[in-house]
């Protein structure tokens, strides 16, 4: 069964100052992760709060990342770290076109 991982956090200085190009490059090994469908990169400017919504094949592999980035996010300055996992109500978010594929 699919599973969302929603991560939210305060970025560090470091996290918050990352160029573009590096923000890409993290790109491209989080999308290498076993059992990773796809990521969506969030941010809210206002309350200075960044994040991700991806999802996963299933639990387990949702959790092997979730363990590492909280690690990654903490050793970069990030701090308030919410993760949680959901799984995912596949009959009515076909109805609703959610890229389940």
């Amino acid at each position: 069964m699919p599973v969302i991982l929603q991560v939210n956090y305060m970025p560090g200085a470091q996290q918050r100052n990352a160029s573009t190009e590096a923000r890409v490059d993290s790109a491209r090994s989080i999308a290498q992760l076993p059992g990773l469908r796809w990521k969506v990169w969030i941010a809210d400017p206002e309350a200075g709060r960044r994040g991700g919504i991806y999802l996963f094949d299933d639990l387990a592999s949702a959790r092997a990342w979730g363990t590492q980035v909280e690690q990654r996010l903490a050793a970069g300055g990030g701090t308030d770290l919410q993760i949680r996992y959901f799984d995912v109500d596949e009959a009515p978010s076909a109805v609703t076109r959610a890229p389940l594929g």
